[in-house]
């Protein structure tokens, strides 16, 4: 995948995410098949809107599953660029001079977003709602996931002894190896948790005491402390590591390539990646138009099919290529990071992670 990037408390991304807010419509709400309807309607020599996403190969499966199937139904040119920049695009809604239609973010630069009052209300219900695994937010709409699952080589050990879940992994003695771990609180506290035997469901808030108490059982064991998402994969081919910490996508792109790398996802963490239009976008209209494109069934399972990522849609799962439906989590055993917990108690526990990962 593109995987979930490298979450600096709003800015950055890997490329690759809760208890959701009830999506609010507005007192104009369209009905989603009458709305969907007029997608067909060509725009003629439409003013190109601005898409501004992550690069390399998640841009492409942008551009190609999505944004061309767009244009071609509804004559609206779409104009790519690189750097979803919280900071950037903050500065032109303050300024009035709103240079971006869409906002290709994760969890907590939307939410940081939505808080700073930089999104514009959705205009229009995007799906039903009993078909959406997470609801859209009041200005913003989760549109695939990123799994994150234990990454390993197959053959390395005996299958018997790679880990599914967290608690396998934090148990040293029935799964002994070396262990690769993010840089970041977000994501590590969850598995921490997972890994000390919390129930998925009961994971938030989460016990942030018992969370350092159960990395301090495994820090040990981390041979690598990973701070770019390619590593996640990239210890493990070189061996620096047998088991990390891993999205499904990066290594289904990796074992396409040839790469000999695998992972489980028995019990999964699950992040949200989200479309958004900036506050006074000129071409807003286009940009909703082009956000209810995106979580059609077919456009959902066009990306996640080249990506490896998962739908949030779930009638689009049907739809998915057969070689990536091994990629979806059961979402009975897997969690949704929570981006409204995190939006408020990011930089309060990444400052205690960075100070617990520099002690002894």
């Amino acid at each position: 995948m593109k995987t979930h990037a490298d979450v600096s408390s709003s800015l950055s991304h890997d490329e690759s995410s809760y208890p959701r807010r009830r999506f609010l419509t507005a007192a104009t709400s369209l009905a989603c098949a009458p709305f969907l309807a007029g997608l067909t309607r060509k725009a003629g020599a439409a003013e190109p809107i601005v898409l501004v996403t992550w690069g390399g190969t998640y841009r492409a499966a942008i551009e190609d599953t999505l944004c061309k199937g767009f244009t071609e139904q509804t004559g609206i040119p779409v104009t790519v660029v690189d750097g979803p920049d919280l900071a950037k695009v903050k500065a032109q809604v303050m300024s009035g001079h709103v240079e971006w239609d869409l906002f290709d973010g994760t969890g907590p630069q939307i939410t940081a977003g939505e808080a700073a009052n930089l999104w514009e209300p959705l205009t229009a219900q995007i799906a039903q709602p009993d078909d959406l695994i997470v609801k859209p937010r009041a200005s913003s709409a989760a549109f695939m996931f990123s799994v994150g699952g234990v990454g390993y080589v197959p053959g390395r050990q005996p299958e018997p002894k790679t880990p599914r879940t967290w608690p396998e992994l934090w148990n040293s003695q029935g799964y002994p190896g070396r262990v690769g771990l993010r840089t970041r609180a977000s994501e590590m506290l969850e598995i921490a948790l997972l890994g000390d035997g919390v129930p998925p469901e009961k994971l938030y808030p989460l016990d942030v005491d018992r969370a350092f108490r159960s990395l301090d059982k495994i820090k040990p064991r981390v041979t690598k402390w990973i701070e770019q998402t390619q590593q996640t994969v990239s210890l493990l081919t070189s061996n620096e590591c047998d088991y990390t910490y891993a999205y499904a996508s990066r290594v289904y792109q990796t074992a396409r390539a040839g790469g000999n790398v695998s992972t489980k996802i028995d019990q999964a963490l699950i992040l949200s990646e989200y479309f958004a239009v900036p506050r006074g976008s000129k071409r807003k209209e286009a940009a909703m138009k082009f956000i209810s494109y995106v979580m059609q069934p077919k456009s959902q399972a066009a990306f996640c099919s080249r990506m490896g990522n998962m739908p949030v849609r779930r009638s689009a799962s049907a739809l998915l290529a057969e070689n990536v439906r091994p990629l979806q989590a059961d979402m009975n055993k897997s969690v949704i990071v929570d981006d409204s917990y995190w939006a408020t108690n990011f930089e309060r526990l990444d400052r205690r992670f960075k100070e617990w990962l520099a002690g002894d």
